[in-house]
């Protein structure tokens, strides 16, 4: 039973979880170890492909935000923190939305969703899927 549980506190320690494609990588332990999917033309950067890929994700967001007339006719603000996949065939898979009202959710999740495929992150030679976690603000325009 020890070794159960220690072998349980191990894997939720190392930052992995298990879905039905295979290893789902954090962010964090991605960036901590290298790993990143590549958006497209990042392969042809100056910059790491880590940090092509957080320049591109927030100009992608900058680029295709609009804000919701109906949440603008009743005022809504907020942030919306979107969870994501970047799966083992680099398409973006949306996993929970949270905060903000359903409008602000539903367009948070059409700009994720708007990620163009990319080339897959790679464990050695093995495609990977990794998680993101980003946070949208909608800030009533003036």
């Amino acid at each position: 039973m020890k070794k159960l549980l220690l072998l349980l506190f191990t894997i939720l320690l190392s930052g992995f979880s298990f879905a039905q494609g295979g290893i789902i990588l954090s962010q964090e332990n991605a960036a901590e170890k290298g790993i990143t999917p590549i958006w497209p033309k990042c392969d042809r950067s100056r910059q790491t492909p880590s940090q092509c890929f957080d320049n591109k994700l927030r100009n992608h967001i900058i680029a295709n935000f609009e804000y919701p007339d109906i949440a603008l006719e009743e005022g809504l603000e907020g942030t919306v923190t979107v969870e994501f996949i970047v799966d083992k065939k680099g398409k973006i898979e949306v996993l929970e939305v949270t905060g903000a009202h359903r409008y602000l959710q539903r367009e948070a999740i059409r700009i994720i969703r708007a990620i163009p495929k990319m080339e897959p992150a790679k464990w050695g030679e093995k495609p990977i899927a990794i998680a993101y976690t980003v946070p949208i603000t909608f800030i009533k325009p003036q």
